[in-house]
């Protein structure tokens, strides 16, 4: 149960737009709950915001809403009005350039980010207003960052109201307005209807960086994109690994890992065996499990690379008489982990050191191509193209 109500909108210059979706939200069609926002903000121009707090603060159309209908006190003032600058932090007056788009889209993404990192709130995006770019970029920061509570909307109002300049939402009781031809028509007779968008949900699939941090929108985007066909670069020197522009370091010991599967995979050593789970590995272990031994010294060949590490000795003792399933382990887990927070779960399903067995066996039960016979059990590799890989040392 979440405790705020977030309603954010994008506009132009209809202000129109915040009291129908009001009123739409309040008494909605098809058996849906109503739904009353503890807050409202609005996202526009320079121009679009001076609309609003013309029509609707000072003229008082939006408080005539909630009087009419008494519905409670809903925040919604100079203080959550957003407007869209440009690049020195200058209000823009209207969207004109690619850049003007490219700042209303990250400005867009920053305020939908703000909203759903909080656990509480529920957020409720409203995408009829503004140019139809701003309101493509709200729905697609929704997608990206969108929770379970969060909804989408667009208000539709009929053929003769809506371009009715001093319409703003259907009325309790008669009030008569004038169209633009001179026709009076009676507020009280105007129909709204809220039209639900469903969405898709990416926000599982982003890093944590970009759902944490101030990323720009192209850059999340991007982020999402780069699944499609991951290109990894394996930088040894810095102990990086980097797709596109998304960067993850990790440790020492898990990154000789890493660039060690990579290595055998352009080799064309498409898996390695990992050590058995009962075996422990002792003096006597080169003579009865000498796979054991030999993963040690491939693994150490290129740990030793990594210059200046403090567990150097700890490494190579623990390694003595050779890898133990709890150590190749790890380090699987380990990557995995710091993948997905760096970049996001669906590059890391295709990046990461997978068990090659078991997923040959779920394709197998999917109906996809599978050659699970040819898989020796305890197989471990990478799943890209050598042209996905580049090393650079």
């Amino acid at each position: 149960m979440t405790d705020r109500k977030v309603l954010l909108l994008v506009t132009g210059m209809t202000p129109q737009i915040v009291t129908e979706t009001v009123y739409g939200l309040a008494f909605p069609e098809n058996g849906l709950e109503p739904w009353i926002a503890d807050e409202i903000h609005v996202i526009s121009t320079q121009n679009g915001l001076n609309e609003i707090r013309n029509r609707l603060f000072q003229k008082g159309n939006f408080q005539r809403l909630i009087e009419d209908y008494q519905f409670p006190a809903i925040k919604f003032d100079e203080l959550n009005l957003h407007c869209i600058t440009n690049i020195e932090g200058k209000n823009l007056k209207d969207l004109k350039t690619p850049e003007d788009n490219e700042r209303a889209a990250d400005m867009i993404c920053e305020k939908v980010r703000e909203f759903t990192a909080d656990e509480n709130t529920t957020l409720y995006v409203s995408i009829a207003g503004g140019r139809k770019t701003m309101g493509f970029y709200a729905g697609y920061a929704l997608s990206l960052y969108g929770r379970a509570q969060d909804r989408m909307s667009h208000v539709l109002v009929d053929d003769n109201f809506e371009t009715v300049g001093d319409f703003y939402y259907p009325t309790p009781n008669t009030r008569f307005i004038t169209n633009r031809e001179g026709k009076t028509l009676d507020a009280k007779e105007a129909k709204v209807w809220l039209a639900n968008i469903p969405f898709v949900r990416l926000r599982g699939s982003l890093p944590k960086s970009s759902l944490l941090s101030d990323a720009k929108f192209s850059a999340v985007v991007e982020s999402i994109n780069l699944a499609n066909r991951p290109n990894l670069v394996i930088k040894t020197r810095e102990k990086i690994i980097q797709v596109g522009s998304l960067k993850c370091s990790l440790p020492a010991r898990d990154f000789a890992f890493y660039w060690w599967f990579a290595e055998n995979h352009l080799k064309g050593l498409k898996q390695t065996i990992a050590p058995h789970k009962t075996i422990s590995a002792n003096s006597t272990t080169k003579v009865d499990c000498p796979e054991m031994a030999e993963l040690a010294e491939d693994y150490l060949n290129y740990y030793a690379h990594m210059r200046g590490e403090m567990d150097s000795e700890s490494v190579k003792n623990t390694l003595k008489y050779g890898m133990e399933r709890t150590f190749f382990d790890e380090r699987i887990s380990n990557i995995k982990k710091k993948f997905k927070q760096d970049f996001g779960l669906d590059i890391t399903a295709q990046i990461e050191i997978t068990n090659l067995k078991m997923m040959a066996r779920k394709k197998k039960q999917t109906n996809t191509e599978s050659a699970e016979g040819n898989i020796p059990m305890g197989s471990y590799g990478l799943t890209l193209d050598s042209d996905q890989i580049q090393i650079e040392t």
